[in-house]
């Protein structure tokens, strides 16, 4: 996760974001999904279409697909808890300003990570997205209210990507808390690469790196893809 990616491979590891870190009003089609699988094909399918119905509003003004994305996707992630293992022992000696600065930037990175992912794979592809390219499969039984439902997306050209969801019951339904691209987790990737910044500067530091970033990729600068979000 840490090396060059290529469009095509960041478009898909951005779907995989995509569907956890948005947050905007549910429908109800999607509050009633009784199921992980459910409410992640239901989710899927409503992207999917928004990219293909505003395909040209996108590419004349990329700021739509983030404004596409708030309004039509509905996190189902738990991002306190992703927080906390992302952090990990820097979580708990964390104040409170720093635990809501971080959950903020973090946020709002993975959002313009994917938005401009997104925006890039549609600039220089012209064929509309099919959902029967991503299929998920029931998972098992849930161990300690927790499951993991596997899918794989399969592009025209290259070998099938997997893609892994970690989920877990909550008050308010099944929440993501940890998605696997190619069997590399987010939170192990992102977890590593933050623990060693908070060690050579500080959590304060990491922080204001992240809003940074943020700031590059909403200026339109892409080459924070490149190490899919690590300068």
């Amino acid at each position: 996760m840490n090396t060059v990616l290529n469009s095509h491979q960041r478009f898909f590891v951005g779907l995989a974001f995509g569907v956890l870190f948005i947050v905007t009003m549910a429908t109800p089609a999607r509050a009633e999904a009784d199921s992980p699988k459910q409410l992640l094909e239901a989710t899927t399918q409503e992207m999917f279409d928004a990219i293909n119905n505003n395909r040209n509003k996108i590419k004349a003004d990329p700021s739509i697909t983030t404004q596409l994305i708030e309004e039509i996707l509905l996190p189902h992630l738990d991002f306190i808890t992703a927080s906390k293992y992302v952090l990990g022992s820097s979580w708990d000696s964390a104040s409170r300003e720093q635990k809501i600065g971080f959950i903020k930037a973090f946020r709002t990175l993975l959002l313009r990570f994917y938005s401009s992912a997104l925006t890039e794979y549609l600039n220089s592809h012209d064929d509309k997205l099919d959902t029967s390219l991503m299929v998920f499969f029931d998972p098992g039984s849930a161990t300690n209210g927790q499951v993991t439902v596997r899918s794989r997306v399969s592009p025209k050209t290259g070998k099938p990507v997997p893609i892994n969801y970690q989920m877990h019951k909550t008050r308010k339904g099944w929440k993501v808390f940890d998605v696997s691209v190619e069997g590399v987790s987010m939170i192990t990737t992102y977890k590593t690469s933050f623990a060693s910044e908070i060690k050579q500067s500080g959590l304060d530091a990491l922080i204001k790196s992240l809003e940074e970033r943020n700031a590059k990729l909403l200026a339109g600068d892409t080459s924070v893809l490149k190490t899919n979000g690590k300068q």
